[in-house]
């Protein structure tokens, strides 16, 4: 008896030992699907993340300085600036973009790896990875911006008549408070393109 007594603990040890290796072993089997899909949502989704962030960072100095050439610079000489303004705000977005598109990925793992774990069980993740890397999901992926487009496309041509009712309505009131006529039809968007520097075309997309 004594002898079965004595090697007691020394089982009970094997067992905790063997436990905590199982958790580990499940807990870092946990956290190589969890990197992978954070991996997976970094090539899915990056690219629109930097595009938004660059818009994002793009409008500050855009709005700033369209509103200092409206009230600094003499009408003779704006065109003038603004195309030097342009040129600057493209290299600033280029740069931006550079900036955090280089960031994406690397904050991706971070960030989402604890969130993955945390509110994703094992077989979650699984079911989720294998849908992604399904022909299916991979398909209908491509079909997002087609699908987005054609979406939006409906939504403009539904509201154009109340939209441009809407700007017939504010350019009437702008005209009054301002003191000037109203433009002509459309005229109220080309002078406001005419009085800002545009956000170049970089700067939209990316």
């Amino acid at each position: 008896m004594k002898a079965a007594f004595s090697k007691l603990p020394l089982a009970l040890l094997f067992v905790a030992a063997c436990a905590a290796s199982t958790g580990a072993m499940a807990q870092d089997s946990k956290k190589v699907l969890a990197t992978k899909l954070a991996q997976m949502q970094a090539k899915s989704d990056g690219a629109t993340m930097a595009n938004q962030l660059t818009a994002e960072a793009v409008q500050l100095p855009l709005s700033t300085w369209s509103q200092r050439l409206d009230e600094s610079v003499p009408p003779a000489r704006q065109k003038d600036v603004r195309d030097k303004l342009d040129v600057e705000l493209k290299k600033f977005a280029d740069n931006t973009h550079k900036a955090i598109d280089a960031q994406v990925s690397k904050a991706a793992e971070s960030a989402l790896v604890p969130l993955f774990m945390d509110k994703l069980s094992e077989d979650e993740m699984k079911t989720i990875i294998a849908y992604m890397e399904s022909p299916a999901a991979v398909k209908f992926q491509s079909l997002s911006a087609d699908a987005g487009n054609a979406w939006a496309q409906k939504v403009i041509d539904a509201t154009r008549p109340t939209v441009e009712a809407n700007v017939k309505s504010f350019d009437a009131t702008a005209s009054k408070i301002v003191g000037v006529p109203a433009a002509a039809p459309g005229g109220a968007a080309n002078s406001k393109s005419q009085g800002a520097p545009a956000a170049p075309a970089s700067a939209s997309k990316k």
